[in-house]
């Protein structure tokens, strides 16, 4: 008798002291895939955040530019180190010649040989951000300024398409979907929050 007591008394005591294990390695377990979670999420949103690209431009995406142009500035979201640079090229992929670069903190300036001729123009820019990842993009202009030689009702002509021109420009930027990286970091982070939600959830289940 008194050995089938001790023998059901270690028996609960084991399952016992097993289910406690249990329990503590599952708790274990959720606090080491939280912390995991949020190292994740805070080191993923950072580098999103470092990386938001260009910030403003001139002359800006898709503009047309009616006056005498020989300067290019682009200001960006992170400071630009060295290394960093522009090139710009004609429609038709001829370079065009840039006299020098000059960087400021988020600023990044060129100034051109000379006045930039009427035409369709792309430039590309490399930056190296704060955090020494390299940025690239794209950019793309015209020029349309009017003729001197020309009379002065043909002027005031060229002026009044080209500021159609301008209109219907910013009418179209304003229309277009912006699938800049500025307007899909929100998503990226209600994502992940979602994401770390939903583990937190389903290790508080697999606990009970």
């Amino acid at each position: 008798m008194s050995k089938n007591i001790f023998k059901y008394s270690f028996e609960y005591l084991f399952s016992f002291v097993k289910i406690k294990l249990k329990i503590h390695w599952r708790f274990v377990m959720i606090k080491k895939s939280l912390v995991f979670i949020i190292i994740f999420f805070i080191f993923f949103t950072n580098n999103i955040f470092a990386h938001t690209g260009i910030k403003s431009s001139s002359p800006e995406n898709g503009e047309t530019i009616v006056n005498e142009i020989q300067e290019i500035k682009l200001s960006f979201d992170t400071k630009v180190e060295q290394n960093s640079t522009f090139t710009l090229k004609t429609k038709g992929g001829d370079p065009v010649s840039i006299r020098n670069i000059n960087l400021d903190e988020e600023i990044m300036e060129g100034t051109l040989d000379e006045p930039l001729n009427n035409g369709d123009y792309e430039l590309d820019w490399s930056i190296i951000g704060v955090d020494g990842h390299p940025i690239e993009g794209t950019l793309s202009f015209s020029v349309k300024v009017p003729n001197s030689n020309g009379s002065a009702e043909e002027q005031s002509a060229n002026k009044e398409v080209d500021s159609n021109s301008l209109n219907v420009d910013e009418l179209d930027k304003e229309s277009e979907p912006n699938m800049s990286i500025n307007f899909i970091i929100p998503i990226i982070i209600g994502f992940l929050f979602l994401i770390v939600i939903g583990m937190f959830v389903w290790l508080l289940r697999r606990k009970k």
